[in-house]
């Protein structure tokens, strides 16, 4: 109950946040990270990439760090919040209902003069029907209008359309053109926003002189196929380490 998850009508989000997120199709929950925590997780960060190389980040100016809450960097727990935070989770379920599960976890730094995606949708096999998978966006550092930070079309989770367009009987979109809509999702660090992977986004260039970090979690319905094969590379203490709930979120229970 305490995780958001039990009871569709739970209190840990209210009325008005559910009905902006079925409008939207995204929803910022605010700071959920204090200072303390976010210092950490930087320095974790951080030194995953100089542990892991900079390859990514030299192709394609984004550092880049995959499968994090199951990794070796996350013996301590530091990085658990990033996939169990109540309200996080209660987002999850009012989208995907109660049959959900983790797939994947990335951690992306946007460096400065990079950052810039085509406007896309998450969920590669279609955007009609129901949603099958959510992503949450934790900000590692304050998103702002010039830092990079993500923009999204609200409502376009409702459209039933790929951002591509029509590629049968119309012309493709520019997916690097301004969409008529679109915000960009500012907040300060340590907050959470969470989407509908219908909803088209994408990252923008960040045209400061710093880094904007976020740690992305994926989730889906738990008959979807995982990204990450948990499994076969969580790390054997944070598999001892973690409880009941939070294995049967990573689908390892």
């Amino acid at each position: 109950d305490e995780l958001g998850l039990t009871d569709e009508n739970n209190d840990v989000l209210s009325d008005a946040e559910r009905e902006s997120l079925d409008r939207d199709g995204y929803l910022n929950l605010g700071p959920l990270l204090n200072e303390d925590q976010l210092q950490r997780m930087r320095d974790r960060y951080d030194a995953a990439i100089v542990e892991e190389g900079a390859s990514a980040a030299d192709k394609k100016g984004i550092g880049r760090v995959i499968d994090t809450v199951v990794k070796p960097m996350n013996r301590d727990g530091l990085l658990d919040i990033i996939f169990t935070h109540p309200r996080l989770l209660a987002v999850v379920r009012h989208v995907l209902g109660l049959h959900l599960k983790y797939i994947g976890s990335n951690y992306h730094c946007a460096m400065p003069g990079y950052g810039h995606q085509g406007i896309h949708a998450d969920f590669v096999w279609g955007v009609k029907g129901e949603p099958q998978v959510v992503n949450a966006v934790w900000l590692i550092d304050e998103f702002t209008q010039e830092n990079g930070a993500t923009r999204v079309v609200p409502g376009s989770h409702r459209l039933g359309i790929h951002p591509s367009g029509d590629l049968v009987t119309g012309a493709p979109r520019d997916l690097n053109a301004p969409v008529e809509g679109e915000v960009k999702v500012t907040g300060s660090a340590g907050s959470c926003f969470v989407y509908n992977a219908h909803l088209w986004h994408s990252g923008t260039q960040n045209c400061t002189n710093k880094l904007r970090r976020a740690q992305h979690a994926f989730f889906g319905r738990s008959t979807r196929p995982s990204s990450t094969d948990v499994p076969a590379v969580i790390d054997k203490h944070v598999f001892e380490r973690l409880g009941r709930v939070a294995r049967a979120i990573l689908d390892i229970a």
